[in-house]
């Protein structure tokens, strides 16, 4: 190789690990932060402050719809239901699949597991759910804390990766059919909000295709499976999503349904956000106007799924609490 040739490449590699060596840096500096007390407070603070503010502004949408009128609009089909079902039910068979994948152990006799991993995630907090896997898988599987770890940690990063990307395609694909305008209209903020999560999915997207390597500890072969899984459940539940809101209003232009799917992969970006069901109700009413159908009837699809949302939430945290037990995993 001549030295014309080399340096380049030595270029390159020089750039690479400053990247590297940057992006570690930020995560420790950050992950230092975030651990202080005081920063842990500040952080409920503003969580909890935020979703205050979008419950006492849902009672008062809801209120000047009519709250007779809202309930009255309730959806009717059974395609609703069912098509909600189904959309809960994708996430956690699809990581029941994920985890036998890395982690090696069958673990169908533990679904159960999964679906209170959802609920933490949904009906809590944002990542509870990840805490709450490693935890009890470090009590019950008889497998190392290292595989755990590292399983939880390389699933979060794919997942994110194809979460991202969904959002960034979405987004993009709303732009071109001139359907964003509606997203970015939809309250004080969307824009800034909708701007945020386009940079930091597709930054975050970027990052992670580029830092694979040292970022995601998989063994060969394994990674292009689980990108299958986590691209197909995002189409299933984009889909499922788009269908179950169609059954309840079919006059509706599609468009109009993916805008509200890009707000809510626009809500879940943002970390740590208490009762994401709740959140999205919050600021998908304010869309009411593009689906070209009355308020009272969006807005009582909408309280439909999030209501259904925040009971089975309740019924299936109350009927898995036996996962939270503090017992030790079984001696082999």
């Amino acid at each position: 190789m001549t030295a014309d040739n080399a340096q380049p490449k030595s270029a390159k590699s020089g750039v690479v690990a400053m990247a590297r060596r940057a992006f570690r840096k930020a995560s420790s500096w950050w992950l230092e932060v975030r651990d202080r007390p005081g920063v842990q407070r500040s952080l409920k603070i503003i969580q909890y402050t935020l979703f205050a503010a979008i419950v006492v502004y849902l009672a008062y949408k809801l209120t000047n719809v009519g709250w007779g009128e809202v309930f009255g609009s309730l959806p009717t089909s059974p395609w609703f239901y069912l098509f909600f079902a189904l959309r809960f039910l994708a996430l956690p068979i699809s990581e029941l699949a994920i985890y036998e994948l890395l982690w090696s152990v069958p673990l169908v006799r533990h679904f159960s597991v999964f679906i209170r991993k959802r609920v933490y995630n949904f009906a809590i907090m944002g990542y509870s759910g990840e805490a709450f896997l490693t935890m009890w898988a470090r009590r019950r599987l008889n497998i190392s804390d290292k595989t755990i770890i590292v399983g939880v940690k390389d699933n979060n990063l794919i997942s994110a990766f194809t979460s991202n990307s969904a959002t960034v395609i979405l987004i993009i694909f709303l732009a071109l059919t001139g359907g964003l305008k509606a997203g970015l209209d939809a309250f004080p903020g969307a824009g800034l909000l909708f701007t945020l999560a386009f940079i930091s999915a597709s930054t975050l997207a970027i990052a992670v295709m580029t830092f694979r390597e040292k970022l995601i500890a998989l063994p060969k072969g394994v990674m292009p499976r689980l990108l299958g899984v986590h691209s197909a459940r995002q189409v299933l539940i984009i889909t499922l999503h788009a269908a179950m809101y169609s059954s309840a209003l079919p006059g509706a232009p599609v468009v109009a349904w993916f805008t509200f799917i890009a707000l809510q992969l626009v809500l879940s970006r943002i970390p740590f956000l208490p009762n994401q069901d709740i959140v999205y109700l919050g600021a998908a009413i304010t869309l009411s106007p593009i689906v070209g159908a009355p308020e009272a009837a969006v807005a009582g699809m909408l309280v439909a799924e999030a209501g259904l949302s925040q009971l089975i939430n309740v019924i299936l945290f109350v009927a898995t609490a036996h996962h939270a037990r503090t017992s030790l995993r079984p001696a082999e």
